[in-house]
């Protein structure tokens, strides 16, 4: 359940800033550049800059396409079908907000999507997610479910940014090709941090505009900020140990399996890591569903 909520909400957010930031900008290839990267992002076959890209294709099935697995209809339904299975160990108040979210999105227009609807359909997903969020968080009993549900939230948080960033990085790369000014390569940075509603605080915690630098740093190992990467592999750890505390010593045990992937992790700088980003966001992405498998096998298999 909370896998999915976090990737509908990081698709739904994704879709709207790509979208919407390149609409007025003064090169028109960005705006391509854009749809090619929520078709990468969504697993669609991505063509060549300049071969023809069917925008409302990609918008669509990216949102409301239900044979698309990835899609935020698809995320939004297995949600759903993740909280019926648990009708009984989940509160009255969460079930119903995420019924709601999949009423809203199974019903919502498709004509009026490729039409004028994207901000609204997008900006009503978000909403939707944080309400359902919310109830995950003040309507549940702390117990060993609710902690699962926060495993799953963690990892999908986590492997969601890294794999913005690597979108994000192919586009500034695709950018650097074709040469089209520094102003507009720079401007990606800010782009990526308002993917992940991160761009507000990124300013106010280095006083000074993005750069590749403090964007990377940010969201890979700022400790502070809830969605950094680092972050989120924290409380991964914390929530391993709350479900078997006394295995968490135990060489074999998930728990030690686990922080011995990320403890080399928490102790790097973005200059260890810098010439050579995307080979280490790939591999930073691989171990993080390591992760998950690892979970998986260990207590649903």
């Amino acid at each position: 359940m909370g896998r999915y909520l976090e990737r509908t909400e990081h698709l739904a957010r994704y879709i709207n800033v790509e979208y919407f930031s390149t609409l007025d900008s003064p090169h028109p290839k960005q705006h391509e550049l854009a749809l090619l990267s929520i078709a990468d992002m969504i697993g669609l076959p991505v063509p060549e800059m300049g071969e023809h890209i069917n925008e409302e294709e990609v918008l669509v099935s990216a949102a409301l396409d239900e044979n698309n697995p990835v899609s935020i209809l698809s995320a939004v339904f297995m949600a759903r079908e993740n909280a019926r299975s648990v009708r009984d160990s989940i509160s009255s108040e969460l079930w119903e907000a995420i019924n709601n979210f999949y009423l809203f999105v199974s019903s919502y227009p498709i004509d009026i999507y490729k039409t004028r609807g994207l901000s609204d359909f997008t900006d009503n997903v978000i909403r939707n997610c944080s309400n359902v969020r919310g109830r995950i968080q003040y309507t549940l009993l702390n117990n060993v479910g609710w902690l699962f549900i926060q495993l799953g939230l963690q990892i999908e948080s986590a492997s969601q940014i890294v794999r913005i960033m690597i979108s994000k990085l192919n586009d500034i790369n695709e950018i650097g090709k074709l040469k089209i000014g520094d102003a507009i390569h720079e401007r990606e940075w800010d782009i990526l941090l308002d993917c992940v509603e991160a761009k507000d605080m990124c300013n106010k915690f280095y006083s000074s505009i993005p750069n590749r630098q403090n964007t990377i740093e940010f969201l890979l190992f700022n400790q502070l900020f809830p969605r950094s990467v680092n972050n989120r592999l924290k409380l991964l750890l914390k929530y391993l140990n709350r479900i078997s505390p006394e295995y968490s010593l135990n060489k074999k045990s998930i728990h030690f399996r686990a922080a011995k992937i990320i403890a080399p992790f928490q102790y790097l700088d973005v200059d260890e890591i810098d010439d050579n980003l995307a080979e280490f966001l790939e591999d930073l992405l691989s171990k993080i569903y390591l992760i998950s498998d690892l979970i998986a096998e260990e207590y649903f298999n």
